[in-house]
């Protein structure tokens, strides 16, 4: 069994949403599913950042259950893969 890591662009509700607070809540829905790595913020345009953030999941993991977490997170406007590899 193989691991990959999948890199994710998490765009906030609005621009005072805070992204640590993001990436704390999917960190901790994620703590038996996934490892969570480190987070930067990505600025986009007008005061509004991305939470740029890495999933490592085992490759036989269902990519919709981590996603629907995503979905769940009253503060994530829309997400994108933007980047996937295996390790």
């Amino acid at each position: 069994m193989g691991k990959m890591v999948i890199r994710y662009k998490i765009f906030p509700t609005d621009i005072d949403i805070d992204l640590k607070t993001i990436y704390d809540e999917i960190k901790q829905k994620l703590e038996n599913k996934a490892e969570v790595g480190q987070f930067r913020a990505e600025p986009i345009a007008f005061g509004l950042s991305a939470l740029i953030l890495d999933i490592r999941v085992s490759d036989n993991v269902n990519i919709d259950e981590i996603e629907s977490i995503f979905k769940e997170s009253k503060n994530v406007s829309e997400f994108e893969v933007i980047a996937s590899t295996k390790v």
